[in-house]
């Protein structure tokens, strides 16, 4: 069977060859310049149209992904200052996604030029990773390098396009005349943002300390260039978007966004179980990681309010647009919910310290070499990986020490500290706050400023529960504003024929909204918050809000 060379140019057809078709090895010889019109067209002349996206296109879709999973590998959510920095690097991302795709939309044609083209745009895409890892909130003089980096990639990814256009309408200028003068603005205004890039870049060369954060600048080139394009090419004849696939492309990188959070679960999941094997309460946390993190019921809740057919210029503008912070929502729910589900298994695992602390003190009293060793084994069960906790280990190691030096571990008298550990007090919560340390630091957990601890066990507790209520609020936060997109994109595509059934599905929709965001009162009481915290009902809030979202719409 003939098949094409490696690396070559050329492809050929495997088909039998027939007395009426051309030769069955005649090459297909990709051009180095390809027209965007569509030359099987019998009516008056238009651009090519595509149902689905082309492998390049899923290609470039995959890059964006690996962009935002480097960025979470070294960047850790512990503080609003991480959320921000986590909104600004997806935001360069994503709105250069977007520009790339609006283009790929109706003029990405196989060609040597294209292919050249996107080796550039993902050359950028590999740039932005590379400044993603100092990328943070506020410009400082050791990172200040990072933005100067973006800014030059980003205006060179808007010249590319800016090339890009203008090859394209080249192609068109005497069939389509009436695209001409859209073209044009539109060939401007990635001129005109690719220049803007470079002066903010000499303005991070100047910049002070009370201005860490001009970056903020690109935003509102972001949404200037955005809403230029996809208006202008809404309104020009021959360049609408209303004929092409956008709906799948936004679509296929949600899709895309959740499928990466799956390698999150995988590791989750292995970190869980892998110490002490499957219980019933571990079976509730993995269940409640599956349903929530990898977006299982998102997904399907996504998918039937997606357009199915055209429902205006304008709506179609605000849906693009939206899916920003919607896949914003989607990226910080499941990191959020990846410590939730962590700290679950770390407050069972404490659990069973602290019964295993009181069983040691507990009438009949086990000899106190019987009782130590149970409790060495209950900590060496948890397989805490030291190498990210050295210091904890030394004071656990001390504990052990001076109890085995000890003719009583126990309390002497029935104060609280006796019932709440067994032990004497003030070894009990030396222990147990470093055992909570090791543990966090062990899944990956870290504080904002290790330095700030403090050499007490419990001052360590009390520094990571303020960050699990950190944790609890943006995480139910994101996950309300998640169901608010829902009930904007329920009214934007109005998918039921009858009025009556849409205003249910947005109206049910904005009550789950309120009623998950309303979940961060419960931070006032601080008990109640922590039972919530680790009780396995908190990871499945939102998968059966958003089950109850679809029974109700389907019923």
């Amino acid at each position: 069977m003939p098949r094409s060379s490696f690396l070559s140019f050329r492809t050929y057809s495997t088909r039998r060859q027939s007395r009426t078709d051309t030769p069955a090895n005649a090459p297909h010889i990709i051009p180095w310049l390809a027209s965007p019109l569509d030359q099987k067209s019998v009516r008056s002349p238009r651009l090519c149209q595509r149902a689905d996206a082309s492998p390049i296109e899923l290609f470039y879709d995959v890059f964006l992904v690996a962009n935002l999973a480097t960025f979470s590998a070294t960047h850790e959510i512990n503080n609003v200052t991480a959320v921000w920095s986590y909104v600004g690097f997806v935001g360069i991302i994503w709105f250069t996604w977007l520009q790339v795709t609006l283009l790929d939309l109706r003029f990405s044609r196989d060609s040597i030029f294209e292919r050249t083209c996107k080796v550039v745009q993902l050359s950028a895409m590999i740039g932005f990773a590379s400044a993603g890892s100092r990328f943070s909130s506020q410009i400082k003089d050791e990172n200040v390098w990072a933005f100067k980096s973006l800014s030059i990639l980003l205006s060179g990814s808007r010249f590319m396009l800016a090339l890009q256009y203008t090859i394209n309408l080249w192609f068109i200028r005497e069939k389509l005349r009436a695209t001409g003068r859209g073209m044009f603005v539109i060939i401007g205004v990635h001129t005109v943002t690719g220049i803007s890039y470079l002066i903010v870049r000499q303005m991070f060369r100047t910049f002070k300390p009370s201005e860490p954060h001009i970056w903020i600048v690109w935003f509102g080139l972001f949404v200037f260039e955005s809403v230029m394009v996809i208006t202008i090419s809404n309104y020009t004849p021959g360049i609408e978007l209303d004929d092409t696939h956008l709906t799948t492309r936004m679509g296929l990188l949600t899709l895309i966004i959740i499928g990466e959070h799956v390698i999150s679960v995988t590791r989750i999941v292995n970190k869980m179980i892998a110490g002490g094997g499957w219980t019933f309460a571990s079976l509730l946390h993995v269940m409640g990681v599956v349903t929530t993190v990898p977006k299982y019921l998102l997904w399907h809740s996504y998918y039937d309010i997606s357009p199915r057919q055209s429902y205006g210029k304008l709506r179609q503008q605000i849906w693009t647009h939206l899916h920003f912070p919607f896949h914003m929502c989607i990226i910080l729910s499941s990191e959020a919910c990846q410590i939730l589900a962590l700290a679950l298994d770390i407050s069972l695992k404490l659990r069973y310290l602290l019964e295993t602390s009181n069983f040691a003190c507990e009438e009949p009293r086990p000899t106190m070499a019987a009782a130590l060793n149970l409790l060495n084994r209950t900590i060496t069960d948890m397989e805490i990986d030291y190498t990210r906790a050295p210091h904890e280990q030394e004071a656990i190691h001390g504990v052990f020490g001076s109890l085995w030096n000890q003719t009583n571990i126990c309390s002497s008298t029935n104060t609280t500290g006796a019932k709440a550990y067994g032990i004497q007090e003030e070894q009990g919560r030396f222990l147990t706050g470093n055992v909570t340390v090791a543990l966090f630091s062990s899944m990956g957990i870290t504080l904002e400023d290790p330095g700030s601890t403090s050499s007490e066990g419990m001052q360590y507790v009390k520094l990571y529960l303020g960050l699990l209520a950190f944790v609890y609020v943006y995480y139910f936060v994101t996950v309300g504003l998640a169901m608010l997109h829902f009930a904007i994109f329920a009214m934007l595509t109005s998918r039921h024929p009858r009025p009556w059934f849409n205003a249910i599905a947005v109206g049910f929709r904005l009550i789950c909204a309120v009623i998950l965001i309303s979940q961060i009162a419960f931070g006032k009481n601080f008990d109640l918050t922590y039972k919530y915290m680790t009780h396995p009902i908190i990871l499945y809030t939102f998968s059966l809000t958003m089950l109850a979202g679809e029974y109700v719409v389907h019923a």
